[in-house]
């Protein structure tokens, strides 16, 4: 928690959108009000509203940081198979800041890095369809879709029921891995 005058001129912005982060992590996602961001943050409770009109503008910009966070880690992944663990991993380590990224965005706005996180699995489908290592019966958007449907489906029931109530077997990266694996025909995994 950040104390008063913890956070530098300028980083106010920052510093609300961290304060929100942790409440996240404390206590899922919507728990929390501009007000108590700010007392965390240290300022008054006008201060969030120089930066956000509301709370889901404030939600809005975690949800940019947090798709951001996610690509740079699928970037890092090993191989195709390794991106559907990474992508499993990230919702387990990060349960209210995930489902805050895949929540109705005001206006019904697109992600920029909610797109960027997509384009990461997309470049690496088509790089795999490219080398042979997959097969090429469908286009590499449609084949990025479809698996990144799979390992939202799979993030989800793993965040529902963490302890295997529905029998899928194995640690969530395990799981996401063996999944795309089989679907995508994958060699040597």
């Amino acid at each position: 928690m950040a104390e008063r005058g913890t956070y530098h001129h300028g980083t106010l912005r920052q510093a609300l959108i961290n304060g929100a982060k942790e409440i996240l992590a404390e206590r899922g996602h919507g728990q929390f009000s501009l007000n108590e961001v700010a007392r965390r943050a240290g300022v008054s409770t006008a201060a969030p509203y120089r930066h956000f009109r509301n709370r889901d503008e404030l939600l809005g910009a975690v949800a940019e940081e947090g798709y951001a966070t996610l690509a740079e880690r699928l970037e890092q992944a090993s191989g195709l198979a390794g991106l559907g663990g990474v992508y499993v991993r990230f919702a387990h380590d990060n349960p209210g800041l995930f489902v805050t990224m895949f929540r109705s965005r005001p206006g019904g706005t697109e992600s920029v890095a909610g797109r960027a996180a997509f384009e990461t699995l997309l470049r690496a489908i088509t790089a795999a369809q490219h080398s042979g290592e997959i097969a090429t019966h469908a286009s590499s958007e449609i084949t990025a879709r479809s698996l990144w449907v799979t390992l939202h489906g799979l993030a989800v029931l793993h965040l529902q029921q963490p302890h295997d109530r529905y029998g899928l077997g194995g640690e969530p990266e395990q799981l996401a891995t063996t999944t795309l694996s089989a679907l995508l025909g994958l060699k040597g995994d």
